[in-house]
């Protein structure tokens, strides 16, 4: 049986479409000790959601750090309540599944966003580090509503903040205590990041993507 140019590439296109698909779920964890001091970390790409503002992302050293002598930080004190600014880790996209990180304690509102799709849609979850309220919200259509409510307790330097999906369930831990639960009204896979709001700066570390099953690559 003889096939078309035509035709072998379409087979090709689709056997490498189902070998994608059928890749084994990767855990990535970034924590930032191997990455150059005070620049932006390499796999991450930067976005600014809200009141437009600068933002600057740069991998600083510390002590009694979650992993070992560095971590990440949104350095830029004077920023709007309403300008969010992202940290995006390239090459993970997935709808199901956990994302964590350690969260310096400050004053600052900062935490996770997942399901990234693009900046018009995406849910973040945001720890007030001053006052232990948090928030999830979903952005849909570049228009904010609240999920879910919850208070973390600021007992420490650094937190973990988990959140872990399955179809519309969305769950999250602090320091592996229940946080709050919601119902997502539409999920969509998308990347994950770290994410702060408003003013002051904001530390990370230990950040966690683990996907029960990877489904694109961006």
């Amino acid at each position: 049986m003889i096939r078309s140019k035509k035709s072998l590439g379409i087979l090709a296109a689709l056997s490498l479409a189902l070998l994608a698909a059928e890749l084994p779920a990767q855990r990535v964890r970034n924590h930032f000790d191997s990455d150059v001091l005070t620049l932006p970390p390499p796999y991450f790409d930067f976005a600014v959601v809200g009141t437009p503002a600068p933002a600057s992302w740069k991998v600083l050293s510390g002590e009694n750090l979650p992993s070992v002598t560095r971590y990440l930080s949104q350095v830029v004190k004077d920023r709007p309540a309403d300008s969010m600014a992202l940290a995006l880790r390239r090459s993970v996209s997935f709808e199901d599944g956990t994302w964590s990180v350690a969260v310096q304690r400050g004053q600052n509102r900062a935490g996770i966003a997942f399901r990234f799709a693009d900046e018009s849609r995406f849910r973040v979850l945001l720890v007030d580090n001053g006052t232990g309220d948090a928030r999830l919200v979903a952005y849909e259509n570049g228009k904010p509503a609240e999920l879910a409510r919850g208070h973390a307790k600021l007992d420490r330097d650094w937190s973990f903040l988990e959140v872990v999906t399955q179809g519309p369930q969305i769950r999250a831990r602090w320091n592996g205590q229940p946080l709050l639960e919601a119902a997502d009204p539409s999920p969509v896979a998308g990347r994950g990041g770290v994410a702060t709001a408003g003013p002051g700066t904001a530390g990370f570390d230990e950040f966690i993507l683990d996907p029960g099953k990877l489904t694109s690559d961006k």
